[in-house]
């Protein structure tokens, strides 16, 4: 009977935490916040595989392991623009909780990711590739809100808010005076996102 009693203790533990798996995905819609402007959106796209579990209640832990495809456009004048390419393994984790304790969530939380590539290009221009001194960490803060479509869908929307300096710091040269310091230009990433996620 104890050996018994424990078992099902055991079983109900686990049960709170119900963690399942499942796969996750949606376009991302990301540009670059430099020290002087807010780059234009460029649309890319988000994949992998995603985590949830219940904590207590209405709170629950969601987490993603995800191949993000992010970067910038930017127009320099009437014929030229400046786009940029990122891709990242990203790991995202959230907190959801729900305040009716039905389907809605407010969800808020952090993304880690390691720069696996990275590109940019001039249109209508031979110039070399300006890439350069990049982080390949990247780490912000994430929030949204979203809700289950039954007991295995979820469709949410979240906001990134890259808080890492995209370059790092590096030897400048002043092309006025000649003299060198120390220094980067604040690059840092905004993506807007729309996931649906199938838990099986």
């Amino acid at each position: 009977m104890i050996v018994l009693n424990l078992s099902c203790v055991k079983t109900t533990c686990y049960g709170q935490h119900n963690i399942r798996i499942g796969i996750t995905g949606g376009p991302n819609a990301a540009q670059i916040k430099t020290s002087t402007n807010l780059t234009n959106l460029i649309w890319k796209y988000n994949a992998g595989i995603a985590f949830t579990g219940t904590v207590i209640g209405n709170l629950s832990l969601a987490a993603e392991l995800v191949y993000s495809r992010q970067g910038s456009r930017l127009a320099l004048n009437q014929n030229q623009t400046y786009t940029t390419h990122f891709d990242y393994i990203a790991l995202p984790v959230l907190a959801r909780f729900k305040p009716n304790g039905k389907q809605l969530f407010i969800q808020i939380g952090g993304k880690l990711g390691y720069l696996i590539n990275s590109s940019d290009k001039y249109t209508n221009s031979n110039s070399p590739s300006d890439l350069s001194n990049l982080r390949k960490w990247d780490a912000g803060a994430m929030g949204g809100v979203g809700t289950w479509l039954g007991k295995h869908a979820v469709i949410d929307a979240r906001y990134y808010y890259g808080m890492a300096g995209l370059i790092k710091k590096h030897a400048i040269v002043d092309p006025i005076t000649g003299q060198t310091f120390f220094g980067a230009d604040k690059w840092n990433h905004r993506v807007w996102s729309v996931n649906l996620t199938y838990y099986f």
